[in-house]
């Protein structure tokens, strides 16, 4: 199973998507235990998620969309229409981020429903190999672009790729990686990812990268 953080999330934003997770499952008829055994983790890790107790890692938000059976973007924001006809500009950043112990994570156009990719800015905190824990794969394909910072991308079978602002690396999701900040400074990303055959990812790892 993948990490979780044990730090309580009170704010605003991991209310409520506690709350949605809570009212998703009960309008369905679930108990935990279905919801848990869809998704594919303990209903211990789902009853303190629900309650606020943990906050969900990357992962964590992949296995409960997919045990609805919904997009990630679906379940992080609001439902709204299609992009059809429809132009979405947003400004900054939107809201507060998903974050555990090793990157934090904004939605970008999660009102959006029925798009081919999710894209993300993240901001990768763990400087640490050894501290990361178990690297991260799933069934995606997946675009990392530096906005600052410097990125640190571990993969199986390759050298260590270092990254500055600028640069682009495109890669399998399903090859084991890790991704890290490679200098004191927060590295900020926008990460977009494809779902193959429009199935979210049956996961083992924690965070984007």
């Amino acid at each position: 199973m993948p990490p979780l953080t044990d730090r309580p999330r009170q704010t605003e934003a991991h209310e409520a998507l506690a709350a949605r997770i809570r009212r998703w499952r009960e309008v369905r008829g679930w108990n935990q235990q279905a919801l848990a055994d869809r998704a594919g983790f303990a209903r211990s890790t789902l009853s303190k998620i629900e309650n606020g107790l943990l906050s969900p890692t990357f992962e964590i938000l992949l296995k409960i969309a997919r045990g609805f059976g919904c997009d990630l973007s679906d379940l992080v924001r609001p439902e709204a229409p299609r992009l059809a006809g429809r132009l979405v500009i947003e400004r900054g950043l939107p809201g507060e981020p998903v974050e555990d112990a090793k990157n934090r994570l904004w939605p970008l156009g999660a009102q959006i429903k029925g798009r081919g990719f999710q894209a993300m800015i993240v901001e990768f905190t763990e400087t640490d190999i050894d501290a990361f824990g178990p690297w991260n794969r799933h069934e995606t394909d997946d675009m990392l672009h530096v906005l600052s910072g410097r990125l640190a991308l571990h993969t199986e079978g390759y050298e260590t790729a270092v990254l500055g602002p600028g640069d682009t690396v495109h890669f399998d999701g399903a090859m084991p990686h890790a991704c890290l900040s490679a200098g004191p400074e927060v590295c900020r990303c926008l990460y977009v990812f494809a779902e193959r055959d429009g199935a979210l990812p049956d996961l083992d790892r924690q965070t984007t990268g």
